[in-house]
């Protein structure tokens, strides 16, 4: 079902909770997206403190009936899935939401997640000649994304290398057992996988093969990945905008939004990183990119 853009006026004074789960840059940014896009005085919230208080500021919003809630990330998201089962809810800046049972008839949003046709398109373009990716994950966080994965992988004629992990410990051996048999490394925004430690064996153990490492985080593009797609934060919140005008409008229903990938994706780059691995990235390619380390 294709989004339209409605009159920003269909929003009123009033009709939108606004519930941050904390007080991040790229949640302000998504919001900041959202407010100036749609033209509504909102009443705002970041969760804080204890269980209790969050039940106070839940029973806050209840008793206020706005026509519809805006979370902003995932404690958001599950508070009002929680303690606001009546009143319709679209999120955004959350990923996986159907792990969180982020699903229903009263519920919808904007997903974190970017469609892996796009990554993979991108990284061919990346890595001239690329014919297999390398993944570690969970299944229990991931396996649905691996699947997807799969198929596209097979479409675009590229092998995915999928090694599944059930804990944190088990990572360095999964990427050593993957090395050598892939041209590239994929990290996914997985729990299990995605630490602190594990990214720097990522790093460490990928430049040291001279293997390029596509991270999940323009972060971990500075740190020294070769590159990341991310979402435009600020457009999310903008898209966030088109929903709730369309659905206060009464032109969207959130049973048939569902889950919705962002619309705008940035690439990041590091160029020091793809000088150390002999990789010549494409002037048009760089040309594109959001962010470009040196």
């Amino acid at each position: 079902m294709a989004v339209s853009i409605f009159p920003l006026s269909a929003i009123g004074a009033g009709d939108i909770a606004v519930i941050r789960s904390q007080d991040l840059d790229p949640y302000n940014q998504a919001f900041a997206g959202f407010s100036e896009s749609c033209a509504s005085n909102v009443k705002q919230y970041t969760l804080g403190g204890n269980g209790a208080s969050q039940q106070r500021m839940a029973q806050e919003i209840s008793e206020a009936k706005p026509r519809l809630v805006l979370a902003i990330g995932l404690m958001a998201a599950k508070l009002a899935k929680e303690y606001l089962k009546d009143i319709p809810t679209l999120y955004i800046m959350v990923s996986n939401p159907k792990k969180y049972g982020l699903i229903g008839n009263n519920i919808a949003g904007i997903t974190l997640n970017i469609p892996v046709e796009a990554q993979f398109k991108t990284y061919k373009t990346l890595v001239p000649g690329l014919k297999s990716i390398g993944v570690i994950y969970d299944a229990n966080n991931s396996g649905e994304i691996i699947r997807e994965a799969g198929s596209v992988a097979k479409k675009l004629g590229v092998q995915l290398v999928a090694v599944s992990v059930t804990s944190q410990k088990e990572v360095p051996e999964a990427l050593r057992s993957m090395l050598g048999k892939v041209d590239a490394v994929w990290m996914v925004p997985d729990e299990t996988v995605v630490t602190t430690d594990s990214f720097k064996y990522f790093l460490v153990t990928t430049l040291e093969k001279g293997v390029p490492f596509f991270a999940a985080s323009d972060i971990f593009v500075e740190a020294g990945a070769l590159a990341a797609l991310t979402p435009d934060y600020t457009d999310v919140g903008r898209q966030g905008c088109q929903l709730a005008t369309g659905f206060t409008d009464g032109q969207v229903s959130l049973a048939e939004t569902g889950a919705r990938p962002p619309r705008k994706i940035n690439l990041s780059l590091n160029l020091k990183t793809a000088r150390k691995i002999g990789l010549a990235i494409p002037k048009s390619v760089i040309e594109s990119a959001k962010l470009v380390y040196q």
